[in-house]
């Protein structure tokens, strides 16, 4: 199935104005680790704050961030997808693309959690004594998730086909 889904993405105008422009996969990398560090770098303060460091600053403060991790992730977004256009097959039967990708979805469904539940309990609670134990196990779930993300992205060139 994800073959046949590769050989459709092959054929299109897209895949090949991708894999014509000699520059755009270069630029598409730099890209790529820019919003990654955007997002990592903001949900990375945000996480950290709700797991109770840097307790000095106002918890909610750190959300201010959030903008730019969705920035981050937008570019992150354009450009693998632009990725998988350039080169299907290879991502098609990538286990370390596969595996991100779920991690991603389990990433985007706990940050969807936090927004919904954790976001409004942490803005009516007395956060004198920290974050509820619920918030800090969303936030540690978002760095582990985000962390693996990372590191299944860097194995796609070495894990090969499963």
């Amino acid at each position: 199935m994800l073959m046949t889904f590769a050989q459709s993405l092959s054929e299109t105008s897209l895949h090949s104005w991708v894999v014509s422009q000699a520059w755009l996969w270069p630029t598409l990398e730099v890209t790529h680790f820019f919003g990654l560090t955007l997002l990592i770098g903001g949900l990375l303060v945000v996480d950290l704050r709700v797991l109770g460091f840097a307790a000095f600053s106002p918890l909610l403060a750190t959300y201010r961030l959030l903008p730019i991790v969705l920035v981050g992730f937008g570019l992150n977004l354009t450009t693998g997808v632009l990725f998988v256009f350039g080169d299907p097959f290879r991502y098609a039967a990538n286990i370390g693309f596969q595996a991100k990708m779920i991690i991603i979805f389990l990433a985007g469904a706990n940050a969807f959690y936090h927004h919904l539940r954790i976001t409004p309990l942490l803005s009516s609670a007395n956060l004198n004594a920290g974050a509820p134990l619920i918030a800090k196990v969303s936030a540690a779930v978002s760095l582990l998730a985000w962390t693996t993300v990372l590191l299944l992205g860097r194995l796609i060139p070495y894990v090969g086909t499963g």
